[in-house]
C-alpha cells in the first residue's frame, strides 16, 4: 500500500516560479506515494488586527484549523518553510500529537536565509518571531530539506539535494555555431543581482579597441524589470545599440528560436550585490543545462564540478566581464565539439543526471520510503 503524504505550503501559488516547482515536486512524489496539495490561506483581518500581529508573541493570522482538518492520517508531510511564530509552532506540536509517526520534512529553499528575507527594516517584527519561535522545531520537524551542504540546520538533521527542473520539458536548443559572430543571450525579469552592465561595460572596452575585427559579439537581453533602463541608457551612452538588442518578456515557440540563434547564455553576474558569496543553485542554470546550452555566470554554480568545460565563472564583483574571455570561452568549446547539436546533447545528458527532479527528489523520496 502506497504511503500517504501532503505537500503543504503557504499560499506558494500566488507566485508563478514556487507554483511550477510545486508542480514538479508534486508530480515526482505521486510516482511512489499518494498525495494531496494543501494551500494554507490568510483570513481577512482588520487594521487592528494586522497590528496586533507585529507584536512577537502574536501569531500571523492563518488557516490552520481548516488545514489541518484536512490531514487524514498522513505518514508524512512535505512542507514549504515560512515565518515561524507561535501558531506554526503549535500546528507541528499538534501534528505530532495526533499523528506520532508522520514524519515532518520541511524545505528551506534558501540558507541562510536572514537577510534574505529580513533584510528591510519593515520586515524586522516576523525575525523577531523567527529567532524566538524557531529553535522549537527541532521537537517536531523530523528533517529540513536544503539546497546546501549544511548536514544540520537549527538542531535539526538535513536532507542534501539540488533546485531541480523537468529536464524533458525544456525545448533543445538548435541551430549552428556561427564563424565569425557570437550571440549572448539572458532571459530575466530584470534585477540588480542579474548585474548585466559587467557584460555591457565588456562589450564598450571590446569594441573601443576595435575588436570588432576578430568577432562580432552580440546581446540579446530578454524580459523587462527595473534594472532594464539601466542597461537601456549604458547602450546608448556606449553608442552599442548594433550589439545590444532588448525584447519584452518573451515565452514558447518566439523564445525557443531566439535561443537557436545564440550561442551562450547568461545568468546572474550582481550577486555581490546582495552579499551573497557562495554557491548559486539558480533555475536558470537549471534551464540552460536541459536546453543543452553553455553558460556564463558570476558566481559558482552549486551542481557544477570545478573542471566543468561548458560554463565559465567570472569573479562574483563589480569588474566588467571581458569580452576576449568569452570569445577564449567560445573557441575552446568549438575545439571540443564543433556541432552544436551534439554538444547540446552532451550538456543535457549532464542535466539529465544531476538536476533533473528525479534526480533531486530521490535523497527526499528515500529517507519518506523508509
Amino acid at each position: 500500500m502506497m504511503k500517504k503524504g501532503f505537500y503543504l505550503h503557504f499560499q506558494g501559488r500566488q507566485s508563478i516560479g514556487v507554483s511550477k516547482k510545486i508542480d514538479m515536486q508534486m508530480e515526482e512524489f505521486r510516482r511512489y506515494f499518494a498525495m494531496q496539495e494543501i494551500e494554507v490561506g490568510t483570513p481577512e483581518r482588520t487594521l487592528a488586527q494586522r497590528v496586533m500581529g507585529l507584536f512577537p508573541t502574536a501569531s500571523i493570522a492563518r488557516d490552520y484549523e481548516e488545514a489541518f482538518a484536512l490531514l487524514d492520517h498522513p505518514d508524512f508531510v512535505y512542507v514549504r518553510r515560512t515565518v515561524a511564530d507561535r501558531a506554526y509552532v503549535r500546528f507541528w506540536k499538534k501534528m505530532k500529537e495526533q499523528y506520532p509517526a508522520c514524519k515532518i520534512v520541511v524545505e528551506v529553499f534558501t540558507y541562510p536565509y536572514d537577510g534574505d528575507d529580513f533584510g528591510k527594516w519593515n520586515a524586522w517584527p516576523f525575525y523577531i518571531k523567527e529567532r524566538i519561535y524557531r529553535p522549537q522545531l527541532k521537537k517536531y520537524v523530523d528533517r529540513f530539506v536544503t539546497y546546501t551542504q549544511d548536514r544540520e540546520i537549527f538542531g535539526v538533521p538535513t536532507i542534501c539535494t539540488y533546485n531541480g527542473i523537468h529536464v524533458e520539458s525544456v525545448p533543445k536548443v538548435g541551430g549552428a555555431f556561427s564563424e565569425r559572430q557570437i550571440n549572448l543571450i539572458g532571459v530575466a525579469f530584470m534585477q540588480r543581482h542579474h548585474g548585466y552592465e559587467r557584460i555591457i561595460e565588456g562589450l564598450r572596452q571590446y569594441y573601443a579597441s576595435g575588436g570588432s575585427q576578430e568577432y562580432q559579439v552580440h546581446l540579446h537581453l530578454v524580459g523587462d524589470g527595473p534594472e532594464k533602463p539601466l542597461y537601456q541608457e549604458l547602450t546608448r551612452k556606449y553608442g552599442l545599440e548594433t550589439y545590444v538588442h532588448f525584447y519584452s518578456t518573451m515565452v514558447g515557440e518566439p523564445l525557443d528560436e531566439l535561443y537557436d540563434r545564440c550561442d551562450i547564455a547568461l545568468i546572474s553576474f550582481g550577486m555581490y550585490k546582495l552579499h551573497f558569496f557562495g554557491k548559486m543553485g539558480a533555475l536558470k542554470s537549471r534551464e540552460c543545462l536541459a536546453k543543452g546550452m553553455p553558460f556564463l555566470a558570476g558566481c559558482v554554480i552549486d551542481v557544477l564540478p570545478e573542471d566543468y568545460p561548458y560554463a565559465r565563472v567570472f569573479p562574483n564583483d563589480a569588474s566588467p566581464v571581458k569580452t576576449e574571455d568569452i570569445i577564449a570561452f567560445y573557441e575552446k568549446i568549438k575545439r571540443m565539439e564543433a556541432d552544436k547539436g551534439r554538444l547540446a546533447d552532451t550538456i543535457r545528458q549532464f542535466a539529465t543526471e544531476h538536476v533533473s527532479m528525479e534526480a533531486v527528489m530521490k535523497p527526499i523520496v528515500d529517507y519518506i520510503g523508509r
